[in-house]
């Protein structure tokens, strides 16, 4: 008998581990997102980027969502992501910038020799500046 009663608070044990790893891997896997936490990562990853929520995000939290890409292993937000959609408008902006910027480094040089490069990235919304 005092085998018995000895097993009994392990497999109570066994049981409560169970279940606290199926809801870990349930939270994990996503099923939690809300509607516009789900539409921000769609978007990002349609748009070749690489989503991140922070715990807490959801419907009213938008700055607890970015979306990175990277070229020549540096990493840009890319600002055009939204839940509602890729913002024409925002890449828009952006490219003109990056135009801006181009031009700005072809005059005047930021370290003094050789301007750097400006790559603009029409999927991304992304002006990757070369080293």
């Amino acid at each position: 008998m005092r085998p018995r009663l000895a097993s009994w608070p392990v497999l109570v044990g066994i049981a409560v581990a169970a279940v606290l790893a199926g809801l870990l891997v349930q939270r994990s896997s996503g099923e939690d997102l809300t509607a516009a936490d789900k539409a921000f990562v769609e978007v990002c990853r349609d748009h070749g980027g690489t989503p991140e929520l922070a715990p807490g995000s959801g419907d009213y939290v938008k700055d607890a969502r970015d979306c990175t890409v990277e070229y020549g292993g540096e990493s840009y937000e890319m600002y055009a992501v939204h839940p509602e959609g890729f913002s024409a408008r925002e890449a828009e902006d952006a490219r003109q910038a990056c135009l801006k910027q181009a031009a700005r480094e072809r005059r005047d040089p930021e370290d003094g020799s050789t301007p750097k490069t400006f790559t603009w990235h029409p999927r991304s919304g992304i002006c990757e500046k070369s080293r």
